[in-house]
């Protein structure tokens, strides 16, 4: 500076001056935010006294702007020019975007578009493993699936809380549902006829949910379908990105699919090897973006394509390990206990499936199996086919019917078996006592079937069976009066309407202590009080009456307790009836009141002409037998046609009236229905029995072969002290013989039986038709099992317990490592550290610096006090200093975890010893 000439200023002492200029700027000009019209000096020059410019330093041609400028406020953009040592220049114009692109760096996903398409491939073979069902009618729930993704993708983008996004995603999920459901209607005149259609068949849905009915309506299990795709795409995608979690998407969406593909023939099992490729992918392909990101965090360089080569090797790995998944030779090795604990823990699944049975009875089959299975609902339905295959042989001296399922209650579509009580029988069980047997004869039956199951067929009224099994009988019927409307009374008995007008003339019943009393004491000999229900005011309301159980059991069904192998023979007794004509001709009528509860029992919809025709057909017939026989000659002889491909009844209308007078065409389950109403609307007890019929009988032998054609429903009439005696209403089979050695011939062909039984490849070392009653029927011989502990009965309470510790452990896994997903490793550590202090008693405080968290474990644990200060040191260091951890800390860290995790868990087991209360003793 001091060889500079007078006059002239050091560049470095001009620049120190700019300097301090500078800041002394920054600390006082006020900017007017861009304000041009408050700005009096567009340029910062100052005149000379040689009428030129002054170039001074940065300090005084501020003050000149400042003060000589006549006190004009700076713009921004000055001050910016004068900050940088630039003259005054126009404000750049701003750098905007297209709308397009802005919208697209907003919502375009962290994960990456390829994590979206894996998820989008991962969805659309979910829904096409539902389209190729063809289960019901539905709009494209790959559309559905795709364009809910993409609305759980832009939802997960959207800065609002998670509690604000899922319900604003289901409700809009539910307007799609909707329209979309609007399509399936069959008015289609508008929308809005469409949609009301749609609502009033729900509500018959739902009340027949509600009140144990039938449903033949498929439209609710298309919204189903509809909503479960909107949820499982919305869902899906919003977890992912949103908060990296993919297991909603992979657990939820392999549920759904081997649900679907379990009802579906193995042909199209090669979707779910798909399905897994996918999800391999999936979960890969997230692992690689929760790496990357933590990567980043610690400025490690990586190619973009690293990324991909890594899910293009994943890709043919998946593929070569899913391709000897494939091929390799399947042996299952199948534990009985194992077995028992599976069958006790899906109890409350098995229940929830005999709902959906009854709600969606008209729902296809789709399974390639053997053998028709008849459940608690026999719908009425369109078009069925059975092929020709054997499905049992059978060895009796009597071809009966072989009973599967009885059917006691009637809807308009079709038949319910109501509740039941089991009753367990077997080789060393003392059959159900019997009161109906007049006219009947024991007979050994041997029968072996073609397919694996745990039903179980009778030839007749049940005596004896050589395997533990369980047989269902009818429960009494339960009655709910309600005591200010009769609107239900329609369908019960008369004598309970008569009772319940009875109870409705008392005065109103007061509270249940006293409304007990009243109505026991009015109760006929036959019925019970079972329960009251009291209202708002304290008053009786409802109460329920039960019938008395008959001393004798209903048996309407059949079960091995084990399902029986396919080929597996079993032995039973049957009592098969030999009443002749003449004999139940003069049968008694004198029905009980549990028998009329059941089966007489018709529904207040069931069309008038209906009665009328039942009256008109039995007109000349004088006893129950001859109304029987009446009514199974006009379905046989009145021009009503045999056929499996129909149409199902209209919607709304009932089954049995549409075949009467409408159709006049169906198979064995229309005419066996129309026999069994007719004859109650005739008074005379009946019900539809399903299973199969005797079959082809062999040449010179008591061996017939049964097959799949011959799935069957056929009546059963109800005789006091007969019991029930069967009826063939279905023109295109033979009648039924009376008696053993009738003469009466069923269904025969000239086929090969012979041919028939290579092909069945019956087992050489089974002969199931030389197998007898034994004499002592589960009493065991010699000593060999005298000191064998059983431990069958520690089976199913073990299993319980071992699968509810499974559980519990799962889910404190889960609540273990919830939020922890997208936190750094110190992050973790730390927050780990707190949830087990606070397990431990040393939870952190909300006034707590991580150092005081740190100390209050330390004094607590002293094993863990030098771990917790490194893990609070490296917390408080990544938190608030920001600065990354490297690899040294990160193992120091994670060794300091360990000594702190033993250390707090050593403290909360102690914590959990009962301490001693003793006082010392004082000094006396």
């Amino acid at each position: 500076m001091g060889l500079c000439p007078e006059g002239v200023v050091s560049p470095s002492r001009e620049s120190s001056r700019d300097i301090v200029g500078q800041s002394k700027f920054r600390r006082h000009v006020r900017f007017d935010g861009g304000n041009s019209e408050a700005i009096r000096h567009r340029h910062l020059a100052l005149p000379n006294s040689a009428g030129g410019q002054h170039t001074g330093s940065f300090e005084q041609r501020l003050h000149h702007s400042w003060r000589g400028g006549g006190g004009g406020i700076m713009s921004n953009s000055e001050a910016a020019s004068l900050m940088t040592g630039r003259r005054h220049q126009d404000p750049p114009t701003p750098n905007t975007k297209h709308p397009i692109r802005v919208f697209y760096s907003r919502f375009n996903p962290s994960q990456g578009w390829a994590t979206f398409a894996i998820l989008i491939f991962l969805l659309l073979i979910i829904g096409d493993s539902v389209t190729v069902g063809d289960w019901v009618e539905t709009p494209s729930l790959t559309t559905i699936l795709f364009v809910s993704a993409l609305i759980g993708l832009l939802f997960a983008k959207l800065r609002l809380p998670w509690f604000l996004m899922l319900p604003f995603g289901v409700v809009l999920g539910g307007v799609v549902v909707v329209w979309q459901s609007a399509s399936l209607a069959e008015n289609q005149d508008s929308i809005t006829d469409g949609l009301r259609e749609i609502f009033t068949r729900l509500d018959v849905w739902y009340d027949a949910a509600n009140n144990g009915g039938i449903s033949t309506d498929l439209m609710p299990f298309s919204l189903i379908l509809i909503s479960a795709a909107w949820m499982l795409g919305f869902l899906s995608s919003f977890l992912i990105f949103r908060y990296d979690n993919i297991w909603f998407a992979v657990v939820f969406g392999g549920t759904a699919m081997l649900t679907n593909l379990s009802f579906l023939p193995e042909r199209f099992g090669s979707r779910f090897f798909i399905f897994v490729l996918i999800a391999m992918l999936l979960v890969v392909r997230m692992s690689i973006v929760q790496r990357h990101e933590f990567w980043r965090k610690r400025s490690f360089r990586f190619t973009p394509n690293s990324g991909w080569l890594t899910l293009h090797a994943t890709l043919w790995f998946s593929i070569i390990v899913i391709v000897f998944a494939a091929i390799l030779p399947l042996k299952i090795i199948v534990s009985q206990p194992v077995v028992d604990i599976w069958r006790t823990g899906r109890t409350p699944v098995s229940s929830m499936e005999d709902v959906f049975v009854r709600l969606f009875s008209t729902i296809p089959s789709r399974m390639d199996t053997s053998g028709r299975f008849f459940g608690k609902t026999l719908p009425f339905m369109g078009k069925i086919s059975f092929g020709g295959e054997v499905v049992a042989w059978t060895n009796s001296e009597y071809p009966s019917y072989w009973l599967s399922q009885a059917y006691n209650y009637y809807t308009s579509q079709g038949w319910i078996a109501t509740e039941t009580e089991r009753i367990d029988i077997g080789p060393g069980i003392l059959p159900p006592p019997t009161m109906d047997s007049l006219k009947r004869t024991d007979v050994v039956q041997t029968v072996q079937l073609g397919f694996d199951t745990n039903k179980f067929l009778t030839g007749g009224g049940f005596d004896w069976v050589s395997l533990p099994a369980v047989a269902e009988s009818l429960a009494p019927r339960k009655f709910v009066i309600d005591v200010n409307d009769n609107t239900f009374d329609v369908d019960y008995p008369k004598d309970i309407q008569e009772f319940a007008s009875r109870i409705r003339t008392q005065t109103r019943l007061p509270d249940a202590s006293v409304a007990n009393r009243l109505i026991t004491g009015l109760l006929p000999s036959d019925l019970l009080l079972v329960d009251t229900q009291e209202g708002a005011k304290g008053r009786v309301e409802f109460f329920t009456l039960q019938r008395k159980a008959s001393i004798a059991p209903d048996l309407v069904a059949w079960q091995f307790k084990d399902e029986l192998p396919e080929t597996q023979p079993y032995s039973m007794v049957s009592l098969v009836s030999i009443a002749t004509d003449d004999d139940l001709q003069e049968a008694d009528t004198d029905y009980s009141s549990f028998i009329t509860d059941h089966y007489v029992q018709l529904p207040s919809t069931l069309p008038q002409r209906v009665r009328d025709l039942a009256q008109s057909v039995t007109a000349n017939a004088d006893n129950p037998y001859d109304k029987a026989v009446a009514v199974q000659n006009y379905l046989r002889e009145s021009g009503f046609v045999y056929s499996q491909d129909i149409d199902a009844p209209p919607r709304g209308t009932d089954g049995v009236d549409h075949f009467l007078f409408e159709s006049k065409i169906g198979y064995s389950d229309y005419f066996g229905s129309s026999m069994a109403v007719l004859l109650r609307a005739a008074g005379v007890p009946a019900r539809l029995a399903a299973g199969y019929a005797p079959g082809e009988a062999a040449a010179n032998s008591d061996q017939r072969f049964v097959r799949d054609s011959d799935s069957h429903g056929w009546v059963q009439v109800y005789f006091p002290d007969f019991g029930w005696i069967d009826f063939e209403p279905t023109p295109n089979w033979p009648l039924q013989a009376r008696a053993i050695g009738g003469g009466a011939a069923f269904s025969s062909s000239d086929t090969d039986l012979d041919a028939d039984l290579d092909d069945f490849n019956i087992p050489d070392e089974i002969d199931p038709f030389v197998e007898q009653v034994p004499d002592y029927p589960g009493v065991s011989q010699g000593f060999g099992d005298a000191f064998t502990f059983d431990v069958t009965p520690y089976l199913k309470p073990g299993g319980i317990i071992l699968g509810t510790l499974i559980v519990l452990f799962i889910i404190s896994q889960i609540a273990w490592n919830f939020g922890l997903g997208s936190m750094t490793a110190v992050e973790k550590t730390y927050t780990k550290m707190g949830r087990l202090g606070w397990l431990a008693g040393v939870g952190r405080k909300r006034h707590q610096t991580p150092w005081e968290h740190a100390a209050a474990i330390g004094l607590a644990s002293p094993n863990a006090a030098v771990g917790s200060r490194k893990i609070a040191s490296q917390f408080a260091t990544s938190m608030y200093g920001h600065q990354e951890p490297n690899k040294n800390d990160l193992e120091e860290m994670e060794e300091a975890w360990k000594t702190v995790r033993m250390g707090l868990i050593v403290r909360g087991l102690r914590s959990m010893i009962p301490q001693s209360s003793a006082q010392p003793q004082q000094a006396r």
